[in-house]
């Protein structure tokens, strides 16, 4: 049998436990009114456990006058409140959602979608009079049901007004969410900071525990985070990185204006209609990528054995005719990785290191052609064909993780087909 405690005397039903903490005596628990039937949330303090103080009373008196002057579709109403012979419970209408730390697998513009619900609570919050700061936005504390429903819980961290903190309330909040004004006299512009972190927990699969990791070693309230995050519009990151500085001068002045400025912008990378993909997105998603990677590599290795075959044939192999190809294969070699490597870590201009990894080796055969002649520009040619080699095997190896064994033998196989080409 389940050891639940009995609220029968009061009205209430315990159905199953939702959540607890234990170091600090709270349990939430899913119940039944019993007069109504209806389903509600119990959040109960146990003031005689071992760790817990009353401290969490005061807590959860504020937590009450706080609820009782909201009225918002989005926050859960209170509907009462009881003393029990250890502690005290809140009763909450009950919302049929999971917490957002637990939603894995969303899309940009479900992301999207749910930030911005957060910032109309937020605005409404702001506009109360005085304004009211949640101070302990989480994960954990947002809920989102199966039609992308969300609702804001848990104000036993909140605060009216932006006086000064006490020095009873400087410390509260959560770890990693809290911006450094908190401490002192939280701000308009101090949620948008925990809902800043709260997103980048959601983006980068980070956990709430693992989000200070992300902290830059001189400044615990800067984030490091841009290199985790799936490819999303720059525009998009730029007001992520906005509402997320330490400095509140930094960031939007407000919860109005983050949403003002949130509402036009598209979170996707590649915009629906655009048919521009570069190869480095391309290929992983062909039906057999490692087969058609290695073909591609044969043929390449074969033509840079056939164009090594045709420049020799065709040139002086001079110091100087040999600097020239030597020199092509090296700048084709450092800006084409360049290019991929710019790609993987800045995904918003990936069509433009695409754009600059072919018309490199474009310009400089048709310098080659004008200046040189048709001979140099074979020779430059042949050189290309090798360092583009070089390039795909690198590729190759980042995005299909090809073992090396199956490279060089690949590559093997060019150079024999060039051959019995050539000798045809």
């Amino acid at each position: 049998m389940d050891n639940f405690p009995d609220f029968n005397q009061y009205g209430y039903q315990i159905v199953e436990e939702l959540g607890r903490n234990r170091e600090g005596g709270r349990i939430t628990w899913k119940g039944s009114d019993l007069s109504s039937q209806a389903t509600v949330v119990i959040k109960q303090f146990c003031f005689a456990t071992i760790g817990s103080s009353w401290s969490g009373y005061k807590a959860y008196e504020q937590e009450i006058h706080l609820l009782q002057q909201l009225n918002h579709a989005n926050i859960p109403r209170y509907l009462g409140s009881f003393e029990t012979e250890n502690g005290f419970c809140l009763v909450q209408e009950y919302k049929n959602a999971q917490p957002l730390a637990v939603k894995k697998n969303l899309i940009p513009a479900e992301i999207k979608l749910i930030t911005i619900k957060i910032l109309e609570i937020l605005v409404y919050l702001q506009q109360q009079t005085p304004p009211i700061f949640h101070r302990d936005l989480k994960p954990e504390n947002i809920l989102v049901d199966q039609e992308l429903n969300v609702y804001l819980i848990d104000f036993g961290f909140a605060k009216v007004g932006s006086e000064k903190a006490s020095s009873s309330s400087v410390f509260k909040g959560t770890p990693g969410f809290i911006p450094p004004e908190q401490i002192i006299k939280p701000t308009t512009a101090t949620d948008l900071y925990s809902l800043g972190v709260t997103l980048i927990c959601l983006l980068t699969q980070k956990s709430s525990s693992e989000i200070q990791s992300l902290a830059t070693a001189d400044n615990p309230y800067q984030l490091e985070f841009k290199s985790l995050l799936p490819p999303l519009n720059h525009k998009f990151i730029n007001w992520l990185e906005k509402i997320v500085q330490p400095q509140t001068s930094k960031r939007f002045s407000n919860a109005a204006s983050a949403l003002a400025a949130l509402q036009p912008l598209d979170l996707n990378y590649v915009p629906q209609g655009n048919l521009v993909k570069t190869t480095i997105d391309f290929v992983p998603q062909l039906k057999k990528p490692l087969q058609l990677g290695l073909v591609t590599l044969t043929v390449t290795s074969a033509l840079a054995v056939i164009g090594i075959e045709l420049a020799v044939n065709q040139i002086e192999l001079s110091i100087s005719n040999i600097a020239i190809a030597l020199l092509s294969g090296i700048v084709i070699i450092i800006t084409q990785i360049a290019a991929v490597i710019i790609s993987k870590n800045e995904p918003e201009i990936k069509n433009k290191t695409a754009f600059f990894a072919i018309i490199i080796p474009t310009i400089l055969v048709i310098i080659a052609g004008l200046i040189m002649g048709t001979k140099e520009t074979l020779a430059i040619t042949a050189a290309i064909i090798i360092a583009e080699i070089i390039i795909l095997v690198y590729f190759l190896n980042q995005q299909l993780e090809i073992n090396k064994f199956s490279l060089i033998a690949t590559i093997f196989l060019g150079i024999l087909f060039g051959i019995g080409l050539n000798l045809i």
